[in-house]
């Protein structure tokens, strides 16, 4: 079961970021409320950044601030100039020591990458956090605006902002006249108890941006299905997004070779497809490559 939690949380991802707007400007000083509701004052823009979450990583790369980060959590692996940053632990073995020997200007954590009393720690050394959460893309919307602003990059911010929303139109006018395809999307193989996705999940939005329909859309975010319920919803794609800590080395394979599975139309048809968990899991700018690889896995573009 802690197998199975663990790939959920690694896959699903973690999904630990925030809904956030920026405030006024007062006696020079730069003010932004986080997903607490609680305003983190700025009298500079940061120099020395500590980001623990991999998406918060990816949008400050975005927006042109990769050389302000002075370490990252181990599961910060995009762009590949990550690899040259610090890594810092996260969630439960998170060191509120090692951050605070940084002397950060910022440390930006994710609503689950710490507890209340590692945040109060963290702000009683003098630290100052931002917490971030976003559960859709116009929290996502507010994450990306908020760093720009806090990092005076307000313009590049609102281009990055708009060239998703633009490229998620394009996306639905391309798909508008396509077949409705049904889709099943498997979180954690058979092996360890099939897990899915369903509403308020990024990949549920996604999914109906290109136009498909999710077979278990009637389901609340993450959660446990059983082979019963694929077999009998018959999708005609299935896009995994197993993780190779499963230790299954073809996830793909796997799948078609599952002998109650052989008259459901994806493994009749092949169409199962290997899915950028990371990329259609981290509420940032990638999201839109997400969408696009979306319409190339289901209607085979």
């Amino acid at each position: 079961m802690k197998k199975v939690l663990f790939v959920f949380i690694a896959i699903a991802i973690i999904l630990t970021f925030s809904s956030c707007g920026s405030q006024q400007n007062t006696n020079e000083s730069l003010v932004v409320i986080d997903s607490r509701g609680t305003e983190v004052t700025f009298d500079k823009t940061p120099e020395k950044i500590v980001s623990l979450m991999p998406s918060n990583t990816e949008i400050l790369f975005a927006l042109d601030c990769g050389d302000k980060l002075i370490a990252v959590s181990d599961y910060c692996n995009y762009p590949q100039e990550t690899s040259d940053i610090p890594k810092l632990p996260s969630g439960e073995q998170l060191s509120i020591e090692s951050i605070i020997s940084l002397s950060p200007d910022v440390a930006i954590i994710g609503n689950m990458a710490a507890m209340a009393d590692q945040v109060n720690q963290l702000e009683q050394a003098g630290v100052k956090v931002i917490i971030t959460e976003a559960n859709n893309l116009t929290d996502t919307y507010g994450i990306i605006e908020m760093l720009g602003t806090v990092m005076g990059k307000e313009k590049e911010a609102e281009n990055i902002v708009k060239d998703m929303k633009n490229g998620f139109e394009k996306i639905k006018k391309e798909v508008e006249n396509k077949d409705s395809q049904k889709v099943y999307v498997e979180v954690s193989p058979l092996e360890y108890g099939l897990w899915s996705c369903g509403e308020n999940t990024f990949i549920q939005e996604l999914i109906n941006i290109v136009g498909a329909k999710n077979i278990f859309d009637d389901i609340e975010g993450w959660a446990a299905v059983s082979e019963e319920q694929v077999i009998a919803r018959n999708p005609d794609v299935i896009l995994t997004t197993s993780s190779p800590l499963t230790g299954i080395e073809d996830p793909v394979g796997e799948i078609l070779s599952r002998e109650n599975w052989s008259q459901i139309e994806a493994v009749k048809n092949s169409k199962v497809v290997m899915l950028d968990s990371d990329m259609i899991s981290r509420p940032g700018p990638r999201l839109l490559d997400a969408a696009n690889e979306l319409v190339k896995a289901i209607y085979g573009e």
